[in-house]
C-alpha cells in the first residue's frame, strides 16, 4: 500500500487528464498503473509527475505502462471498456463528464442508457 500512496498523485493526475482504464497492479517491490492516454502530451505529463516524485527514476518501484490511444481522426477522444458494475454516470464521474455527452457521443452504440454491457467500448467525449 505504501508504494501506492507514494504514487497516488500520478494515479489522480491520469484519472484528471482522461487516461482511460487505469489499472493498478502491486507487484514484489513495484507498482504498475497501466492506461491508455488520449495524447503524447498528457502521457508525457504524466512521465514528468513521476520524474518529479522520484527523480530520474531511481528507484524503479513504478512501472509507468501509459499506451497512446485516439489513433482516429481528429474528432476521435479516448475509449473506454465497460466494466462489471458500470453506468454511464459513474464513468462520466470518473471521466469528468457528463452521460449525457457519453450517451450522444456512442448513440450508434447505446439504444437504452440504463443497459451498457461489460466488454462494450465506448468513445468518451471532451468534457
Amino acid at each position: 500500500m505504501a508504494l501506492r500512496d507514494k504514487y497516488q498523485t500520478v494515479i489522480d493526475l491520469a484519472n484528471q487528464l482522461g487516461v482511460s482504464n487505469v489499472t493498478t497492479e502491486d507487484g514484489e517491490g513495484f507498482l504498475r498503473i497501466h492506461g491508455t492516454a488520449p495524447s503524447e502530451d498528457v502521457k508525457k505529463q504524466l512521465w514528468d509527475e513521476y520524474n518529479r516524485i522520484d527523480p530520474e527514476y531511481r528507484t524503479g518501484d513504478l512501472v509507468l505502462d501509459i499506451e497512446t490511444g485516439g489513433m482516429g481522426g481528429p474528432a476521435s477522444g479516448t475509449t473506454y471498456t465497460v466494466q462489471s458494475g458500470d453506468s454511464l454516470s459513474k464513468i462520466g464521474a470518473k471521466h469528468g463528464v457528463s452521460w449525457q455527452k457519453i450517451y450522444e457521443a456512442n448513440r450508434d452504440k447505446i439504444s437504452d442508457p440504463d443497459k451498457i454491457q461489460p466488454g462494450q467500448v465506448l468513445t468518451m467525449p471532451q468534457g
